[in-house]
């Protein structure tokens, strides 16, 4: 017995993704930078890591200060591989132990309330004032955690003088690409400086906060997340005690309610503007850096994203599920956007303002980015069409991480023996049949047990109501039809 629908059971994969595929790499990114391994792709894997994750992965070990710009590991590199923890936490420990002991008596707190998680509580502090006043589930466990963590530290950790101001400091310490602010106060949505969305329970306390230290978030989209832990943030302490993270810049962008350039001095922790003040713009400024900053900033609904556009990169996502060793570029939302100047930017030449860009053929610059040889393999592998056994023509529904889909009457399949695929005859195509009226009356990624089992009820069901139909007993050696019996024998 299952609790899921055939069509979720038919468009599962045949094996679950391998977890060193879809998890976070920076614990094996540290372990092999320790080894002196420079290259991941030089040893041998049963399932090679990607690229891009382990690219990420050692960007973030170097925004917590464990490799250094060259991959090689830092001081606190070499000592965090003593304390038993993750990278990022122990990036945290070191960077506040270095800070003093109240520090570092905060974050041993976060440590253990991050490993030992409350259900059902999205604000840490609140799960500190349990565990001091003994309250907390796991408040044993906690204690015991502390203890042995603090005591690699050369600290004595003392409970009940945590200085709760220091908690989402401390925190930032662990997750800098977390650091949250708040889109509308008690809107409950974010911006993270990795430049993501997120968002709360805008009722909960924690959505009155203008900064978050988020610890614990799951993605809901394609550039957004849920929050499920987190602390308020003093982002004023940032300045002072972390500004490592800070960067001051001076940026020239495009005011799409101005209609013009403007210009500003930013303090900025990632995609989150601190501070601005506005300076008058550069005679030499740089149109078109400002415009694909007002794009990032804005999204792909700043160009013109038609139907086409969006199918062409769905298509290509598919592609790279499904036939990786292709080498498909990544042509998802987030990809593009981080690689404007790439595909974009050859097609800018002459735009001055964002009236011009919103007319610019973004068809062209994706299919410039995927290359004549890589369309002409999509098309033929991943058709947006297929030619149906009546002859018909019909439109394959491409979704990521979905099985292909098609939607065709039923009798314009007659004589198929099986299920078409596409991919390389990797993917079946799962098939919507309709009645002649258009309407379902079976989804099937399996066309011949079809044929063989539950046709035999639509059959009895649909002969009477639509008499002037073919409804064959063989369907499987029929001739395949979109017209009527009358029209058949005409």
């Amino acid at each position: 017995m299952r609790l899921y629908s055939e069509t979720q059971f038919n468009s599962q994969p045949e094996q679950s993704t391998p977890e060193i595929l879809r998890s976070d790499l920076s614990a094996l990114q540290l372990e092999l930078t320790k080894w002196g391994c420079s290259d991941a792709m030089d040893l041998a894997w049963i399932d090679p890591p990607k690229p891009t994750h382990l690219q990420q992965a050692q960007s973030l070990l170097q925004k917590l200060q464990l490799i250094d710009e060259m991959g090689k590991q830092t001081t606190l590199g070499h000592q965090a591989h003593e304390l038993g923890v993750e990278p990022r936490l122990a990036s945290m420990l070191l960077q506040a132990k270095q800070l003093g002991a109240e520090t570092l008596n905060a974050a041993i707190a976060v440590c253990c309330l991050i490993e030992e998680p409350e259900r059902n509580e999205l604000d840490l502090t609140q799960s500190l004032t349990r565990w001091q006043q003994g309250s907390h589930p796991r408040r044993s466990a906690l204690s015991q955690r502390a203890t042995v963590v603090a005591q690699r530290l050369s600290h004595r950790f003392v409970l009940g003088a945590i200085n709760e101001s220091l908690l989402g400091f401390v925190a930032v310490l662990a997750f800098p690409d977390r650091i949250a602010a708040s889109r509308n106060v008690t809107s409950g949505h974010y911006l993270l400086a990795n430049g993501h969305g997120a968002s709360i329970d805008s009722q909960h306390t924690l959505a009155k906060s203008s900064y978050l230290a988020v610890v614990d978030l799951m993605k809901t989209g394609q550039s957004s997340s849920q929050i499920f832990k987190a602390l308020a943030l003093d982002i004023e302490r940032l300045s002072t005690t972390a500004p490592q993270l800070i960067d001051e810049v001076s940026v020239v962008d495009w005011d799409d309610q101005k209609g013009r350039l403007i210009a500003s001095e930013q303090r900025k922790i990632g995609a989150i503007v601190v501070h601005h003040k506005e300076i008058p713009v550069p005679a030499n400024a740089d149109v078109e850096a400002a415009l694909l900053g007002y794009v990032k900033r804005k999204g792909i609904a700043a160009l013109d994203w038609n139907v086409n556009a969006q199918a062409l990169c769905t298509r290509v996502m598919c592609a790279l599920e499904w036939l990786p060793e292709e080498g498909w570029p990544d042509m998802s939302e987030q990809a593009l956007l981080n690689e404007l100047d790439t595909w974009l930017l050859p097609f800018m030449v002459g735009i001055n303002n964002a009236k011009q860009l919103k007319k610019l053929d973004v068809m062209e610059a994706l299919q410039a980015r995927l290359g004549w040889d890589k369309q002409q393999r999509l098309n033929e592998w991943l058709p947006t069409h297929l030619l149906v056994a009546s002859g018909g023509r019909k439109a394959i529904h491409y979704q990521v991480g979905e099985a292909p889909t098609l939607s065709v009457k039923l009798q314009e399949m007659f004589g198929e023996k099986s299920s078409p695929t596409i991919a390389q005859g990797k993917q079946a195509i799962v098939l919507e049949l309709l009645s002649p009226a258009q309407r379902p009356l079976q989804i099937t990624r399996d066309l011949a047990a079809f044929w063989q089992g539950a046709y035999k009820q639509v059959q009895k069901e649909m002969k009477g109501r639509y008499p002037k139909h073919p409804w064959p007993d063989d369907p499987m050696n029929h001739q395949a039809t979109n017209k009527t019996k009358r029209q058949l024998n005409s």
